[in-house]
């Protein structure tokens, strides 16, 4: 499985009812991921520019990204960015292999 990490904001509608509301936000998204066999590893309330992070394992970005549009569909979310972990090792690998020559001039 891979790892996706997401960041978003919450809209004022989505912020009210994490407030006032008194559904538990993570078992939601652990029911949300579990409904397409997806993982929840953490989630968190953050401080700054985001909301919340939420890192999932998932077998494909697709599923990640049907549960981030039925979760926006709802009015809930703001902006949502999602990132790929990607294996330092891997990629370390694969680089060590590329043959690239910068142009000239």
């Amino acid at each position: 499985m891979s790892k996706y990490i997401i960041v978003g904001t919450y809209s004022d509608e989505g912020a009210a009812g994490l407030v006032s509301g008194d559904t538990d936000r993570v078992e939601a998204m652990e029911a949300l991921c579990d409904s397409v066999g997806a993982k929840l590893v953490s989630a968190d309330i953050t401080r700054g520019q985001f909301d919340f992070c939420v890192m999932v394992e998932a077998d494909s970005f697709e599923i990640i990204a049907a549960m981030l549009l039925k979760v926006r569909a709802t009015g809930a979310i703001g902006e949502i960015i999602t990132l790929e972990a990607v294996d330092y090792k891997s990629i370390r690998g694969i680089a060590k292999g590329v043959k690239y020559t910068p142009p000239k001039g």
